[in-house]
């Protein structure tokens, strides 16, 4: 390897090590380039080299004629696992919390609605829509519109929203999502978006679809908006191999 991008890998990793173990808060300036081409002996462009790559990974962020500054930590979410927002917090250590913007029984008429379509419903049929922004320890970091077909869930306003979260109630009546398809887009916010996460339009997102299955019942049809610089997902593919592994040596299929 050629001493300046060994030499650039190792500013880069000095640097990310103090991010990391939290030596350099979140939002922190990070030392001007000239300050770290004196405290490393490097070439202004090994600076820039190292500081492009902890950019890449979403270490950094820069503010042009200002500086580079430590970014917010990413949540990583695993996509092969089925979890409820409120789960999903706990287990990451944040406290969940949930602010509710729309509660109410709609019923939806046009026949082209994606929302009977996934839900395997037809026109005019009631529906149960919730609109919410998720937050983690406080801070914003989903709006999740959730779509519930009504005649399975005919009391399901009436339970503490507030308390408990859409999985747990779903389970109490019998429908809690057993599996599910997500599709994923990165897309940019929009006014309203923008201003529930207090950030500026045009910010980006990742914006997931997701149809939640009951024992192959369609249970749920939700569109959620994952804050871009706060999101990072994972799969497990050696996972997804070994489950198609099994699926073939079921069917006989010779790899």
């Amino acid at each position: 390897m050629p001493k300046t991008a060994a030499l650039y890998l190792r500013i880069a990793e000095s640097i990310r090590h103090d991010v990391v173990s939290r030596r350099l808060p979140p939002h922190t300036r990070l030392p001007s380039e000239p300050q770290l081409v004196r405290r490393y002996r490097a070439a202004r462009e090994t600076v820039r080299r190292a500081l492009a790559r902890l950019q890449e990974e979403g270490l950094i962020y820069s503010r042009q004629a200002v500086g580079s500054f430590v970014a917010e930590p990413r949540i990583e979410q695993d996509l092969d696992q089925l979890f409820s927002f409120t789960e999903f917090m706990v287990y990451r250590g944040l406290k969940p919390g949930s602010r509710i913007l729309t509660a109410e029984t709609r019923r939806i008429e046009e026949s082209d609605s994606p929302i009977l379509h996934y839900l395997r419903l037809r026109p005019g049929a009631r529906t149960i829509y919730l609109k919410r922004l998720r937050t983690g320890s406080g801070e914003p970091l989903v709006i999740a519109n959730t779509w519930l077909p009504a005649s399975q869930f005919p009391e399901f306003l009436k339970h503490d929203l507030h308390r408990h979260s859409v999985y747990e109630i779903m389970g109490k009546m019998g429908h809690h999502p057993t599996d599910a398809i997500q599709t994923i887009e990165a897309v940019t916010l929009g006014p309203e978006e923008a201003g529930l996460f207090t950030v500026r339009p045009g910010a980006p997102a990742l914006l997931i679809r997701r149809v939640g299955y009951a024992m192959g019942l369609p249970v749920e049809y939700a569109v959620d908006y994952y804050r871009g610089d706060r999101t990072k997902f994972r799969v497990r593919l050696g996972v997804l191999e070994q489950r198609l592994s099994q699926r073939l040596r079921q069917e006989d299929i010779v790899l």
